[in-house]
């Protein structure tokens, strides 16, 4: 699985944005209770010392002037609860807390001075409880409010921040995508442009004007031009050596003619070996020929070639009046150097020529991934069992006919250096059926794309 720039540049954004808001989300929250619950211990302290004040003896009995208590703490279960306790007397309670009392152990201090967190009946209360002293007496006086109403505003609320936040995320997100892609635009165009040399529309990438990006084009142009100015030396020493051979091996054909009047045996031997040594030097040439394939920035249109390497065909074998059939795009392109491509097709289409009977058939198709070549002939075919012995490096089912067995092995030479498919198969027209699949890109998957041949 290949990575994105801008996939982990994103993800890493999200890992990021999401991990900080989640540590604000909680500390905002948590700043948020800890105002409420300031706000309610303020008003909790001037509550009771509104109780200390309204708490008076009367007929040697401790009791509440109803005057300056608020009538929140008349109503039965208002929220808002008090009770006292004078020295070791009893606990009096406020007429809200209904017969119930407050609970003043096992508490959660909140921050707030004598201010404890408590749950009554699954709800949760704030309760303050503090000693006074008055008229020469201690007075314990506890206060309690019920603050469900707030936590659940609470809850609200930051339910309320979430969601705000990660819809801030979310547009952070776009424009941040935004932002990487215009960013990344020129690796966009390097890529395109290498696509394009890869089928040959250009021979070099586009100059880049981002700094970051440039030395990676120039050292791809550098090293285009440093293949081609290899591969032409390797060229011309081809040529040069194949030049070279080719008069000494006439002077040794020459001498062998005149051995062969005085000893025949021996200029049969030497003739055998000098016949090995032409086909060796032409192999030899060929494969460091062919070692230079899939040069970027080439595109050979097949059609074109194919016809004239047809025309060839017609006036070589012009006595048998062969009809050639040729299917083939004119979109349809070779991913290499046109040598390679006449050197292909010619020995493909020079042997079925050469066993065809009336007709040669020629197809071209070509999708994303792939080029598929197929050559038909009506001719006699071969066995099944004799196609794999055919394929091999200068193997011949007929010495009557002329040449030196090399075609077929130079033909799966040239689809090896292409990475591709070269198959042998019998033909619907009665003859040899030669197959080829040559990969548009490296890591294409050939079996998986193959274009139908029927």
């Amino acid at each position: 699985m290949k990575n994105s720039i801008q996939g982990r540049l994103n993800l890493a954004f999200i890992g990021l944005t999401l991990t900080v808001f989640a540590i604000l989300w909680v500390l905002q929250g948590m700043a948020v209770r800890e105002v409420a619950y300031e706000f309610v211990s303020a008003r909790m302290q001037g509550d009771a010392r509104t109780v200390l004040q309204a708490v008076m003896s009367k007929d040697d009995k401790w009791q509440i002037d109803p005057e300056y208590i608020s009538p929140v703490y008349t109503q039965p279960m208002s929220g808002h609860y008090y009770q006292f306790l004078v020295d070791d007397g009893e606990w009096s309670f406020s007429r809200s807390l209904w017969d119930e009392e407050i609970p003043t152990y096992d508490g959660k201090p909140v921050g707030q001075l004598n201010i404890d967190l408590q749950y009554k009946r699954d709800k949760p209360w704030l309760v303050y409880d503090n000693r006074f002293e008055k008229a020469g007496h201690t007075i314990r006086i506890v206060l309690a409010e019920d603050i469900s109403q707030i936590e659940a505003k609470l809850k609200s609320l930051s339910w309320w921040v979430a969601g705000i936040g990660l819809l801030f995320i979310l547009i952070l997100l776009i424009v941040q995508i935004l932002v990487i892609r215009n960013g990344l635009k020129s690796l966009t165009c390097v890529q395109q442009d290498i696509i394009r040399l890869k089928e040959g529309d250009i021979s070099t990438l586009s100059e880049v004007q981002v700094k970051e990006i440039a030395p990676l084009v120039n050292e791809i142009n550098y090293m285009i031009e440093s293949m081609t100015l290899r591969l032409d030396r390797s060229r011309h020493a081809v040529g040069n050596l194949a030049h070279a051979a080719k008069t000494p091996l006439t002077v040794i054909d020459r001498q062998i003619e005149t051995l062969r009047q005085s000893s025949p045996d021996c200029a049969n031997a030497l003739e055998q070996q000098s016949q090995a040594l032409r086909n060796l030097v032409e192999r030899e040439l060929t494969r460091a020929r062919i070692a230079g394939a899939a040069m970027p920035g080439q595109k050979v249109i097949i059609e074109e070639e194919v016809e004239k390497l047809t025309k060839a065909m017609k006036m070589i074998y012009r006595d048998k009046a062969l009809e050639y059939e040729i299917s083939i795009k004119s979109t349809t392109f070779f991913p290499g150097e046109r040598d390679d491509l006449i050197e292909l097709m010619g020995n493909l289409i020079d042997n079925a020529s050469k066993w065809a009977t009336t007709k040669v058939r020629i197809r071209g198709m070509m999708n994303e991934h792939c080029l598929e070549l197929c050559i038909e002939d009506d001719g006699p075919g071969i066995p099944e069992d004799k196609m794999t012995l055919l394929m091999s490096r200068g193997e011949r089912l007929d010495e009557s006919t002329v040449g030196h067995g090399l075609g077929l092995s130079i033909v799966m030479e040239i689809v090896r250096q292409y990475k591709g498919v070269f198959q042998l198969l019998p033909s619907n027209m009665g003859g040899l059926h030669t197959h080829l699949l040559l990969p548009r890109q490296q890591n294409a998957e050939l079996k998986s794309v193959m274009l139908t041949s029927q």
